[in-house]
């Protein structure tokens, strides 16, 4: 009978909570899985010879890149808001592209393109709050997009095929800024927790979240979706982010994930 070596799948992680990960996963070949990091291949084994990749650099710099990411998002149909990149030098033309009238109430948000956890979000309610942006910000760093005010976000962790782990993001009460859910103004509950308040149409945004992470080429990932309180059938997927923070439930079901992940692609 052939008896294979167990190796240790090389975690390159931008997380440090995903650090546990690191001597968990065993395969019989070489494997290296990415979690934010852009580590190339060949710095990973220098010594070359087959190795099976979760989340490939193409798929890192897709999600990390957040115009990449929508770009991708759009190639496949992700439900996504409304964006504008392009000179800052015209508010009225930007307010043209969205078709927001002279009169219209309105807000957009500024994002960073390569930010996260909401740093450098701006949020815009008005033709002088459009006026300062434009003036402070450049298209090199920045973006625009329509502004979703859904009640609800959900973090939803997913392969290509399935998704395997969820939080609901709940707003803390004393959380200073309310118009944006991140790790620092919010409480994460599970599915078994009662203000989970799973929507009636959560498969659809289980099979949406799958499709974000094909979208950017990820095989695993976080994916958030911003929904509706009102009406959960209105919502947009925020964005996939391939470094998410990991509890002691997260490292378990990555553990396995990745490892299923793995012993798929190499039997190909």
């Amino acid at each position: 009978m052939t008896t294979y070596t167990q190796r240790t799948v090389r975690i390159r992680t931008m997380n440090s909570s995903a650090a546990p990960l690191r001597k968990a996963i065993y395969v019989p070949f070489l494997a290296v899985a990415r979690l934010g990091s852009r580590t190339a291949t060949s710095e990973v084994f220098p010594r070359g010879g087959r190795v099976i990749e979760c989340n490939t650099v193409a798929a890192i710099e897709n999600s990390r890149d957040k115009l990449r990411m929508k770009a991708c998002f759009e190639k496949l149909g992700v439900t996504q808001a409304r964006m504008y990149h392009g000179s800052f030098r015209d508010p009225a033309a930007i307010k043209a592209h969205f078709g927001i009238t002279k009169t219209q109430e309105y807000q957009l948000v500024g994002k960073s393109i390569t930010g996260y956890q909401g740093k450098g979000m701006v949020l815009i309610e008005n033709d002088t709050d459009l006026a300062n942006f434009c003036r402070t910000h450049t298209p090199t760093n920045f973006f625009l997009e329509l502004f979703y005010n859904y009640g609800r976000e959900y973090r939803l962790h997913a392969t290509q095929t399935e998704m395997f782990l969820t939080w609901r993001k709940l707003r803390q009460k004393d959380a200073g800024e309310r118009w944006f859910f991140n790790s620092h103004n919010c409480n994460w509950v599970g599915e078994d927790h009662h203000l989970f308040n799973k929507p009636a149409n959560w498969k659809q945004l289980c099979d949406e979240a799958c499709l974000a992470i094909r979208a950017a080429g990820l095989d695993i990932g976080a994916v958030d979706i911003r929904v509706s309180a009102t009406d959960t059938r209105q919502f947009i997927v925020c964005e996939v982010n391939s470094a998410p923070a990991l509890g002691e439930d997260g490292i378990v079901a990555y553990r396995d994930q990745i490892r299923k992940i793995l012993m798929r692609k190499s039997s190909r």
